[in-house]
């Protein structure tokens, strides 16, 4: 899976779709709502800039991907959000508003102490936990999912107790109409 730094991606689009303040043939600027016309893709990516602690990657299909590196955002052998994690949720369902998506997969994750049917339960009450806090924040209920994905997609060591931290995690991946405009070149 190839990664494109959102900001790069914003910054492209915009070039390439004439997202910019530009005098036109009347000799007036452009509107600053013609940021409007770009996709809900780099509109959403814009929105979420100023947020410190979130990690975004473009991914295939229109799809974008939101981690939170660093953020314990859940106990060991628990489901409930930590108050950093519910900041960043907040923060995110605030910058969908007014954004055409077709589908919010909220992906648990857990380390792989205890028994794999354990971990598989434990993941998914982590993602219906991260779905009920968004849908309270004010996000339709048909376009939200939780998946629990266990241990099986580790991101860190699971031998070290930063690495088992790290895979304590939650993960968004937001589906879009529109594919991003920018390219991925080697």
């Amino acid at each position: 899976m190839r990664t494109l730094s959102i900001t790069a991606a914003t910054l492209i689009t915009l070039l390439t779709t004439g997202c910019v303040n530009t005098p036109d043939d009347s000799g007036t600027t452009a509107a600053a709502g013609s940021v409007v016309s770009a996709n809900p893709q780099t509109l959403f990516a814009a929105r979420l800039q100023p947020a410190s602690g979130l990690e975004t990657s473009v991914m295939a299909g229109n799809q974008l991907r939101i981690s939170f590196p660093g953020m314990t955002a859940f106990s060991h052998d628990g489901a409930r959000l930590s108050s950093a994690l519910q900041q960043q949720l907040t923060h995110i369902v605030e910058s969908l508003k007014g954004i055409n998506y077709q589908r919010l997969a909220v992906l648990g994750h857990t380390d792989s102490s205890g028994q794999l049917a354990y971990n598989n339960k434990l993941s998914q009450q982590r993602a219906e936990q991260v779905k009920a806090f968004m849908l309270q924040q004010g996000l339709a209920a048909e376009t939200i999912a939780a998946e629990g994905r266990g241990p099986a997609e580790p991101i860190a060591d699971n031998n070290t107790a930063e690495g088992k931290a790290a895979n304590r995690r939650v993960e968004l991946v937001i589906s879009f109409e529109q594919p991003l405009t920018a390219a991925v070149t080697d």
